[in-house]
């Protein structure tokens, strides 16, 4: 028998289960068993009428044993016709506790009315229902309603209708021989089976269950299957995943099988706008990147160093190495060729549909890749998450685990320094090239930047000089301030990656995360204070008790004022500078929202990080190598590789009448004069002379 503590607190294995911000089941994790617990709040009456229509009719009038069904059962059998007496209470003893066994033996039989009676005592009829179809097999490794409702239909459970209940209810007597997706016309009777037998039990009216019947089985072409890669946040529930494993390990659960309920940050609808917007431009766009791209002399062609790149790289090499094998035969792997056609386009030159996995890495190297990453910067959690274009081919998170060289979106970081050091938005800058001396490799020599638009010559304010991205006037501030001092305000604000002190550091050169950088930038739309990125709200254990809760830490990164100053120069980049067709092009006049483009070079990134008074947003589009890129600035900046991405999602997510996102503005603090740029300009011998101390300007 099972033993008393068991019988009082029965624990079979469940999935943990990952809940979005706004309710919805993102996936679950679990080792031999897709079980997940819901309250019986939540399973509907449909579900529960037609359980009860075919296996227990008697349900609620008797006490765990059926004494007129077991006499049935025992005249049946001595007359030749095998058929079962147990109440749904007793099949749920044998459900719940292995101990009661499933052999055909009297004993078993003893041990299953005992665990009954004592299952009825303890929980009442809702409790034992909601038990029994927690616990139920529907084939494979689904077991529970909500995952089976998940696995046929993908909904959740309080979803299903009338139609969708009966057949997975009809599913519980074999559900291999009753499968929609291998036998429909078998699934198909014996769900209208169900619906008479409802009728028949006065559950539901003939009429009710004729017009059930004429609904479709309603599963789709193939299970919704809860492969990681498959469905919403598949990149953000793989981080996640790390980072839980460790999370239980370190606290003593088993995340596979002790039901967690994690509840993350991630907002579903803003996911679903995320990942649509990001499809839909790259769809496009990577016909104009091939086009380009197979305009010359291909790059792997001219260097095979890339492929070897993308070989070290590749999940099959890394798999062959953890596996022991030696260099020389995972390499020799790479070229031998395939059984079978894998895709449905072969690159230029290859007319066998027989490819190797050498070939397969080139194949992939065409595609543009992207990261975006949403946080509410007022309170640093993450509210939707596209580590890239694919999960299955392309398990290469290029949110939180790709860093790449950032380009002009560093320059905010310069620009806010030297606000904050005593700089006006409307101060004059001369657009002529200057020469810093530096050192290379031990040699003298001089760094001397120069314009994208070559365009040279004039005095520009230095919120034009944000605007338009202009090399020369970033060059000379950071000459200026110095590098040490434009390293020091990045690191308050947010950026932990290292940061070479070199003057070129104020164009990009250095390799940041997408998740870091647009934390970031959410100093400005909160008026200075930063918050870490947030992902998970709180872990309930498997009965609903409050595991453990998080909260985002934060620090003042900036004054107000210099705050909102940046907030006014990055606004005008949207309406007069590179971003300008934010506007104008996609609809969002307005928006009230402020950014940055970024190119880095040979155009190998593009980027755009952008804010609105609820999110901040930081997009990066390029391809796994950084050999493999635009030729021209045309198409490989940043304004045509991700800002547009921004666009269709910031438009799709404001437009959401769901959301209700509300059109306001970031307001200035209280006091704050907007300096206002008039014919009579700062000069250069005006320039502020940077503060050593910056704790007192932060003050």
């Amino acid at each position: 028998m099972p033993s008393f503590q068991t019988l009082e607190d029965p624990t079979p294995e469940l999935a943990s289960v990952v809940y979005s911000a706004d309710g919805k089941i993102l996936g679950t994790f679990y080792r031999n068993t897709d079980r997940v617990r819901i309250p019986a709040t939540e399973i509907p009456a449909v579900v529960q009428q037609a359980l009860i229509a075919v296996e227990d009719r008697r349900f609620y009038r008797h006490a765990g044993l059926d004494l007129r069904g077991i006499a049935g059962a025992v005249f049946s059998t001595l007359t030749g016709h095998m058929r079962g007496g147990s109440t749904l209470t007793q099949q749920l003893a044998r459900n719940l506790y292995d101990a009661v066994g499933v052999d055909r033996s009297l004993w078993r039989k003893l041990k299953e009315a005992v665990v009954a009676v004592f299952l009825e005592y303890r929980y009442s009829k809702e409790e034992i229902l909601a038990m029994y179809l927690n616990t139920v097999p529907f084939g494979g490794v689904t077991y529970g309603i909500q995952a089976a409702s998940r696995y046929y239909f993908g909904k959740d459970a309080k979803e299903l209708s009338l139609p969708e209940a009966a057949l997975l209810i009809g599913l519980l007597k074999g559900p291999t021989y009753y499968s929609p997706y291998k036998y429909p016309q078998r699934a198909l009777a014996r769900r209208n089976l169900v619906l008479d037998l409802m009728a028949e039990a006065g559950m539901i009216s003939k009429a009710q269950a004729e017009a059930a019947k004429k609904a479709p089985l309603g599963t789709g072409a193939a299970p919704y299957t809860a492969s990681q890669s498959q469905g919403l946040a598949p990149y953000f529930r793989e981080y996640l995943r790390g980072w839980l494993s460790e999370w239980a390990r370190t606290r003593g659960y088993d995340l596979y099988r002790d039901g967690l309920q994690v509840y993350t940050t991630l907002d579903s609808r803003l996911q679903m706008h995320a990942e649509s917007a990001a499809t839909a431009h790259l769809r496009t766009f990577q016909r104009v990147f091939e086009k380009e791209l197979y305009s010359r002399p291909l790059p792997w062609e001219k260097d095979t160093a890339i492929l070897v790149r993308a070989m070290l790289r590749s999940e099959r090499y890394n798999t062959a190495k953890k596996a022991g094998l030696p260099e020389a035969e995972i390499r020799a792997q790479f070229h031998k060729p395939v059984r079978m056609r894998l895709f449905t386009w072969v690159p230029p030159g290859y007319k066998d549909t027989i490819l190797t996995p050498w070939d397969s890495l080139a194949y992939y190297l065409r595609f543009l890749e992207v990261g975006l990453v949403t946080i509410d910067p007022h309170t640093g959690e993450i509210k939707a998450w596209v580590g890239g274009i694919n999960h299955t081919y392309f398990k290469y998170d290029h949110v939180a685990q790709g860093k790449r060289q950032v380009g002009s979106t560093f320059k905010p970081f310069v620009y806010t320094a030297a606000m904050d050091n005593g700089y006006s938005p409307c101060y004059e800058e001369l657009n002529v090239p200057v020469e810093i001396p530096i050192q290379v490799d031990g040699r003298d020599t001089v760094w001397s930047p120069r314009n994208a638009d070559r365009d040279i010559g004039q005095k520009v304010t230095l919120q034009k000089a944000l605007a338009l991205s202009l090399n020369i006037i970033t060059a000379r501030l950071m000459k200026t301030l110095g590098p040490e001092v434009v390293i020091e305000y990045a690191r308050r604000m947010g950026i932990q990656s290292d940061l070479e002190p070199v003057y070129a550091l104020g164009l990009g050169v250095s390799d940041l995360s997408v998740l870091e950088l647009t934390s970031a930038y959410g100093c400005f739309p909160t008026l200075g204070v930063w918050r870490e990125p947030l992902f998970v709200r709180e872990i309930r254990d498997r009965r609903g008790n409050i595991v453990e809760t998080f909260t985002a830490k934060s620090r003042r990164a900036l004054s107000e004022k210099t705050a909102y100053l940046m907030v006014e120069m990055l606004r005008w980049v949207t309406i007069a500078g590179t971003a300008g067709e934010l506007r104008w092009r996609y609809g969002l006049a307005d928006l009230d929202m402020g950014g940055k483009t970024g190119t880095t070079q040979n155009h190998a990134d593009g980027w755009f990080v952008g804010f609105t008074p609820h999110y901040v947003t930081g997009v990066w589009v390029g391809t796994a190598d950084r050999a493999v890129h635009f030729y021209s600035l045309e198409n490989g900046q940043g304004a045509r590789m991700a800002m547009p991405i921004w666009a269709l999602y910031m438009k799709a997510a404001y437009s959401d009448t769901i959301l209700k996102l509300p059109r306001k503005r970031i307001l200035p603090p209280p006091g704050f004069q907007m300096p206002t740029c008039s014919s009579s300009r700062t000069t250069t011998q005006d320039a502020p002379t940077p503060s050593s101390d910056l704790e007192e300007y932060l003050r």
